[in-house]
């Protein structure tokens, strides 16, 4: 099967429906994936775990929550989750935090190959190139520890209303509170949204 067969098959298993365009470009976002895994490693996943985990994931996660406004990817490395809530969610502004050259050329180059002209890759630990981010609405992290550190250099980006999503293995134990939780179908994988105190 096809990538973009293998997307079709999961969208029906998670019951969720998207524009032909949607579904293209997430097949093409998951063939270029698996290209380039050929020879930077970018994922330990192929064929249906990498489209359940890697996509269907983060678009269900999407259908959840409000998007829109700005996003900020902490790790982004493959491109998941920001991506495939680029590609559903249309951000205004997406930006792309990645410390890994190899990676980060990887998410230039899926970018540019699925018109996302709305997302820029910055090359760098986050804590390095957070001056350069401004505020975001929404700030997205996966397979991202969420420590201390982490947490008041996202602090410097985000407002009373930005949420943090952190998608995480159900054993995980958040550092705070969330103010909801979302458990994915099918792979009982973790959302927890945080509200971060400014004061």
């Amino acid at each position: 099967m096809s990538y973009l067969e293998l997307v079709e098959a999961e969208l029906q298993e998670f019951e969720i429906e998207l524009p032909l365009e949607q579904r293209i470009a997430l097949g093409q976002y998951c063939e270029e994936l698996h290209r380039w895994n050929e020879k930077v490693n970018l994922t330990g996943l192929s064929g249906v775990g990498l489209v359940r985990r890697l996509v269907m994931e983060p678009v269900w996660i999407a259908r959840q929550l409000p998007f829109g406004g700005s996003l900020v990817d902490i790790g982004s490395g493959n491109g998941s989750p920001a991506i495939p809530f680029q590609v559903v969610s249309r951000f205004e502004s997406c930006r792309l935090v990645e410390s890994r050259g190899k990676r980060a050329a990887f998410l230039r180059s899926v970018c540019a190959m699925l018109k996302l002209q709305q997302v820029v890759v910055h090359r760098g630990r986050f804590e390095e190139v957070v001056a350069s981010l401004g505020k975001a609405d929404w700030v997205s992290l996966q397979a991202v520890a969420l420590s201390e550190s982490l947490l008041k250099a996202i602090r410097s980006i985000v407002m009373t209303t930005t949420t943090v999503v952190w998608i995480t293995s159900a054993t995980a134990a958040p550092l705070l509170e969330p103010v909801r939780r979302l458990t994915v179908p099918i792979t009982g994988t973790q959302v927890l949204l945080f509200h971060l105190d400014l004061s």
